[in-house]
């Protein structure tokens, strides 16, 4: 069986289908490792006003976290606010000042996580990928530079959620970089994969079979993802993750990868990143 890593994903013991089910459907696919990032804090039920807040979002991150492991499956954590937490406060009236300095703040608390060995770096942070005012996107920065710094001192995993502008988005990352060696551009299309890891990102890239071969076609660097969301009202909004080794399946199938070259970016690429090993 192809053994599956989901670079990026997301659940809501909440709102979604549960731990137990997650890891029955995923490990029956193949799935052996997840990194999990937090959902937003209103995907919980939660409204996050102050760095308390975000402390609860990480809790339930970290201990949802601790029951997949216990079904069987290796988890990273990646902890901190999406952009959208920072892009909803200044439109719900907080100057973006305050709204910056509290986001900063979570993240200083999310770096107590990392220190503490309870999460693996963070994520995912970054600028908006829909319409937003320069006031946001300024501040998005100013977060996102503040995070790449932290980063490097942990020498940890970032996860960046940006705007779809190609090498253009590339450019400027790259440019931000302060020296960190594991900083992931979440959600890329696959045609810029090549393009992002010569200039020090990794690629992470939807696992759909068209963005997986466009990927294809500069190398074997990246890394997939399901972008799972755990929310039952957006059943076809993502990938689900326990389809990832159908898509690998079918295109060597096809011809268009060896089963190394799918292991390489399931497993191999994933081991490295993460500091972690397939047993067995």
């Amino acid at each position: 069986m192809l053994r599956v890593g989901d670079n990026h994903s997301h659940l809501n013991p909440f709102k979604g289908i549960g731990v137990h089910e997650f890891a029955k459907r995923f490990i029956n696919s193949g799935g052996w490792f997840v990194c999990l990032v937090n959902l937003t804090s209103w995907s919980y039920g939660l409204k996050a006003l102050t760095v308390g807040d975000y402390e609860r979002v990480y809790r339930i991150t970290v201990e949802t976290a601790k029951s997949l492991r216990e079904k069987g499956v290796k988890v990273s954590v990646l902890l901190g606010p999406h952009p959208a937490e920072l892009a909803r406060l200044v439109e719900e009236g907080i100057p973006p000042s305050e709204a910056e300095r509290l986001v900063i703040e979570a993240y200083r608390l999310a770096s107590d996580y990392v220190r503490k060995g309870e999460a693996d770096g963070f994520g995912e942070v970054g600028r908006p990928h829909w319409p937003a005012s320069s006031v946001i996107i300024e501040a998005c920065n100013v977060v996102l530079d503040e995070v790449l710094s932290m980063a490097s001192d942990f020498d940890c995993v970032v996860h960046i959620h940006a705007e779809q502008a190609g090498k253009q988005t590339i450019d400027d990352l790259s440019k931000r970089l302060k020296g960190c060696r594991k900083v992931v551009y979440h959600h890329i299309a696959g045609r810029y994969a090549g393009y992002a890891f010569e200039r020090g990102l990794i690629p992470s890239v939807p696992a759909k079979e068209e963005e997986i071969l466009n990927a294809l076609s500069s190398g074997e660097n990246f890394v997939v993802e399901s972008d799972f969301l755990d929310d039952p009202r957006r059943p076809g909004a993502v990938v689900a993750p326990w389809s990832i080794s159908r898509v690998f399946n079918r295109l060597i199938s096809k011809g268009s990868i060896s089963v190394d070259g799918a292991k390489r970016i399931l497993v191999s690429n994933i081991e490295k990143l993460y500091d972690v090993r397939l047993e067995g």
